[in-house]
């Protein structure tokens, strides 16, 4: 019998002691075929056409490529979000497309108490002045300087990113409301020790706003120009999911207006920046490339959790931690992950 075949897109280039992990942590009797960062998507469908798993960052496939694709069971990508995926086409293919299962949850939640810090801090400024030579000179050393503990920060998503984002700033001693599409029983807010609010109450309430959601057209542009005019002078914006749920140039006008103190931000809506972005020279804003995910510890997760997925679809059962774009289709997916 032949074993099934394992297709792995990477789809970013990744260095070669994490490429090393994917063959090491190949569940047994199954065929690996590991394409390069390259590859186009007429070479990753070609490699699905008799595969029965895609697994990593592959790019977006033609609805004709998931109809050829007959033997393909599950799609499982590594990362946490999938906007980049045509979902649609796998729909009608009736293959089911799997998400990490929180597996970089602690790396970008880590990455989002750092912006915080950072920005609050002044931590780039202090660290250029000093490289420079300058000591304090430039930055007051108590105005905008703000500490974290007392503070209420808002978490926009509560999936598995935000609640570990929760769990964290509560050490910090500040307040934690939420607001998601799916609300949590009473229960498990009071387990957690978070509050609900409405969206625009959270804006108007939260001295940090933290975005935790997935991209798709109901989140796109979710922080425009009215979101920041509901958010305090004094408040501040983190993105660590993705750059278009913030409408750049209505973000560029709050903050060269000073409607709100600050951002950090993780993410922006061209990735690599423009060179001419506003972002990348207003002294109130900390930038990261887009690396909150990838540390070698979320890998080592994210193939354990892809590789377990595999096999558990192998075995028969329904996969977990299917995208919710796809619960409809797949039910007893659904009650599982």
């Amino acid at each position: 019998m032949t074993a099934p075949t394992i297709v792995f897109a990477q789809g970013i280039e990744m260095p070669p002691d994490i490429l090393a992990l994917v063959q090491q942590m190949k569940p047994a009797g199954f065929t690996l075929q590991m394409l390069p960062p390259s590859a186009s998507a007429e070479e990753i469908a070609a490699a699905i056409r008799e595969a029965e798993y895609l697994v990593g960052f592959p790019r977006f496939l033609p609805n004709e490529a998931y109809a050829a694709a007959t033997r393909l069971k599950l799609l499982q990508v590594l990362s946490a979000g999938y906007d980049y995926l045509n979902i649609e086409g796998a729909r009608q293919a009736r293959i089911p497309i799997c998400s990490n299962g929180g597996a970089n949850s602690v790396a970008v939640a880590e990455h989002a108490i750092m912006l915080i810090l950072a920005v609050y801090r002044k931590l780039v400024a202090f660290h250029q002045n000093v490289a420079a030579g300058r000591w304090h000179q430039g930055i007051p050393r108590t105005v905008d300087i703000y500490e974290l503990e007392g503070k209420t920060v808002g978490l926009v998503g509560l999936g598995n990113i935000g609640r570990q984002v929760a769990r964290r700033v509560q050490a910090f001693d500040a307040q934690v409301i939420y607001y998601d599409v799916f609300r949590l029983s009473p229960q498990d807010e009071q387990a957690l020790g978070v509050q609900y609010m409405p969206l625009d109450t959270l804006l108007e309430t939260a001295d940090v706003v933290s975005l935790h959601v997935p991209l798709n057209d109901s989140t796109r542009h979710m922080m425009d120009a009215q979101a920041f005019g509901r958010m305090k002078p004094s408040a501040i914006v983190i993105n660590t999911c993705r750059g278009e749920v913030i409408d750049e140039p209505a973000l560029i006008a709050a903050l060269q207006q000073r409607r709100i103190l600050a951002a950090g931000l993780d993410t922006q809506a061209k990735e690599p920046s423009d060179p001419n972005n506003p972002l990348l020279t207003l002294p109130n804003v900390t930038l990261t490339p887009h690396s909150a995910g990838p540390t070698v510890d979320s890998y080592r997760k994210r193939f354990h959790n892809g590789y377990a997925n595999i096999e558990r679809v192998a075995r028969g059962q329904p996969p977990l931690w299917i995208i919710p774009e796809m619960r409809d289709l797949f039910p007893a997916a659904t009650a599982n992950g």
